[in-house]
């Protein structure tokens, strides 16, 4: 395969996968838009809840997410 076939290829993925990711983004910032009673928030603040609900799909129930406290507790 030629190399400039491999490079549009791999070009066309990478915009597959930033614009699925970008249309997840905008349909999680809508839904909280429209769930918020609070319309005073900022756009900073919103997109931070995104990332943490997306944070929190992939780390749920992981010991990186456990306190010292909890560390030391489960030993007990």
């Amino acid at each position: 395969m030629k190399k400039s076939t491999k490079i549009a290829i791999i070009s066309g993925i990478v915009v597959v996968v930033v614009s699925v990711l970008a249309v997840t983004v905008h349909l999680r910032l809508s839904a909280i838009e429209g769930n918020e009673v609070n319309s005073n928030e900022s756009a900073s603040h919103k997109i931070n809840e995104i990332v943490n609900s997306i944070g929190n799909q992939n780390a749920t129930n992981s010991e990186a997410n456990e306190s010292p406290e909890q560390r030391a507790n489960e030993g007990k």
